[in-house]
C-alpha cells in the first residue's frame, strides 16, 4: 500500500536524505542539482556524488561551492536528466528536488535514471504536485510559467503512479505537506520586471474563488502577499 503522511517541511536536503537512507559509501547521482545543496549534504552524509545539471552556469556555481568547502567526493557535471551519459547498474540511488517540473520530457528522465539505477536502488523526488482538479491544476501551472519560462507542467500524485510504473520504477512511498509561501519573498527571487510581476498579481486577483480557497491566497490592496500549495516528496525504487 502507498503511505500518506502529513506533515509540513520546506524540501531542506536532510529531508530527502532521510528517506533516502544511504550507506555509508554509496554511490549516488544527484539530478539537477543547481548549486549542488542536495548533492553536498549526501556528500557529508558518506555519499559518493555524482552531480549534474543541464546549466553550465549553475555546475560552475556548484563547482565554486565545493572548492570553497573543500568538498570532494561530489563531481559535477553538465549533463541533462534525458541523456544521461552513464553506464547501466551504476549507481546505488538518485535524487531530485524541486526540478522536475523544469524538465522537457519526464518519462525519458525517468526510463535513463531507471537505467543507471542497480536494481531495487531507490530514487526519490520531490516537487511541486497539481490536485486533482484539473482547473485547479492548470491555473497553478500558468502562475509557474509567468514566473519562470523554464517552468513546464506539474503532476497529480496518480499521474506520479503512473509515470513511475511506466518507466522501469515503482513507487514505494510517498509523503504529502502544504508549503505556505511569502509571496513578496517568492517574486523577489525571481529575475522578472515589475510588469511581469503585476501580471503574478493581476492572475491571482482575478483567479475564481475555487483557486483563491485552494491556495489559501492572501490579497491586499491587489497584491498576492501569502498562498499556500502542496508538495510530494516520493520514493521510488528500479524494477
Amino acid at each position: 500500500m502507498f503511505s500518506l503522511i502529513r506533515f509540513s517541511f520546506m524540501f531542506e536536503p536532510h529531508l530527502v536524505i532521510d528517506l533516502l537512507k544511504p550507506q555509508p559509501g554509496a554511490h549516488v547521482l544527484d539530478l539537477a542539482t543547481h548549486h549542488g545543496d542536495t548533492a553536498i549534504a549526501l556528500a557529508d552524509a558518506g555519499c559518493v556524488v555524482t552531480a549534474i545539471d543541464s546549466s553550465e552556469k549553475a555546475i560552475q556555481k556548484c563547482n565554486e561551492v565545493l572548492q570553497q568547502k573543500n568538498i570532494t567526493n561530489v563531481t559535477a557535471l553538465v549533463m541533462d536528466a534525458e541523456n544521461l551519459s552513464f553506464g547501466e547498474n551504476k549507481f546505488d540511488g538518485a535524487t531530485c528536488r524541486m526540478a522536475t517540473h523544469h524538465f522537457d520530457d519526464v518519462p525519458r528522465a525517468l526510463q535513463q535514471v531507471a537505467s543507471v539505477l542497480k536494481e531495487n536502488a531507490p530514487l526519490i523526488i520531490g516537487d511541486s504536485i497539481s490536485p486533482d482538479n484539473r482547473a485547479l491544476g492548470d491555473f497553478l501551472m500558468k502562475i509557474g510559467r509567468l514566473r519562470d519560462s523554464t517552468f513546464k507542467t506539474l503532476y497529480t500524485v496518480d499521474d506520479w503512479k503512473n509515470l513511475l510504473n511506466k518507466n522501469g520504477l515503482k513507487l514505494v512511498d510517498y509523503k504529502l505537506t502544504k508549503d505556505t509561501r511569502d509571496a513578496t519573498r517568492w517574486l523577489e527571487h525571481s529575475p522578472l520586471s515589475d510588469e511581469q510581476k503585476q501580471r503574478i498579481h493581476e492572475a491571482f486577483v482575478e483567479s475564481p474563488q475555487e483557486a483563491k480557497d485552494y491556495l489559501q491566497a492572501k490579497i491586499v490592496d491587489g497584491k498576492i502577499v501569502e498562498f499556500t500549495d502542496d508538495k510530494i516528496l516520493i520514493k521510488a525504487v528500479r524494477l
